[in-house]
Formats: structure tokens, sequence, C-alpha cells
């Protein structure tokens, strides 16, 4: 029967853990990239567990995007980043009108779409503001 020393154990431990942190120091960037790797991955996890395909960001009179896909049941959050101008938003499609109501500078609304088609995200202040979206 073999007995190892507590105490050697605890010096190998001491010494893999002095040089995990030394060699820490020396690469402040890539403990950062670290953490935002895991930052992302938390994203990426809650929006994939909450179907979110993303934020659509109205700004000068004019969606972020032109057009987005995503699966049947998703969603997408359009964020109102205008310092003064209200929007609209409203979809229009074969036969669905769905009306979401004025959104005030610095807000956000959830989009629902629960089944498959192409459907036109409009707004009723500013005309030329389109958004395509694909449900798969």
């Amino acid at each position: 029967m073999r007995v190892r020393d507590p105490a050697k154990q605890t010096k190998i431990y001491d010494a893999a853990w002095y040089v995990m942190i030394s060699t820490w120091r020396k690469r402040p960037y890539f403990i950062a990239f670290a953490g935002l790797l895991g930052v992302l991955g938390c994203i990426q996890a809650h929006a994939s567990f909450s179907n979110v395909a993303g934020i659509v960001i109205q700004k000068a009179r004019q969606f972020g995007f032109q057009a987005v896909t995503l699966r049947a049941g998703g969603s997408i959050v359009l964020s109102n980043e205008e310092a003064t101008a209200v929007h609209h938003a409203y979809i229009e499609a074969d036969g669905i009108r769905r009306d979401f109501g004025d959104q005030a500078p610095g807000t956000r609304t959830t989009m629902l779409f629960p089944q498959r088609g192409d459907f036109l995200v409009l707004c009723g202040v500013h005309p030329k503001m389109k958004l395509s979206v694909h449900v798969d």
C-alpha cells in the first residue's frame, strides 16, 4: 500500500495554481477575451432558448436591416433609437394585419411570428421604412 504525503500534494497543488495565475497575469488580454466569449456564449444561449432572432434598430427613419429570416414561433425586437421620432410598426401579409401601436423614443417592441410565411413590417409614421421578414 502506498501512502501519500499530504504536504507534498499541497505543494504540487500550490505550484500548479501559481503557474496558472502567473500565466494569466502575463496575459490580461487572454482573460478579457475569455470573459467576452463567456458573456457572448450566455447571450447566444439566451437567444436560442427564447427564440429571439435579434434586435432590429430603428434610427434615422429606417430599419437597421432590410430583411430578416427566422423560424416559426420566433420573434424580433424593434428598438427605437431615435432621439425624438415616434414610430408606429405594423405587419401586412396575406390577410394578416397586426398593429403594434406607437413606439416612443428609447422603447422596444417585441414582434412574434407564430406561423410560416413572408411578412412586411412597415412604419405608419414613416412610409419609406420597410422590413421584410421571412419565417421558415
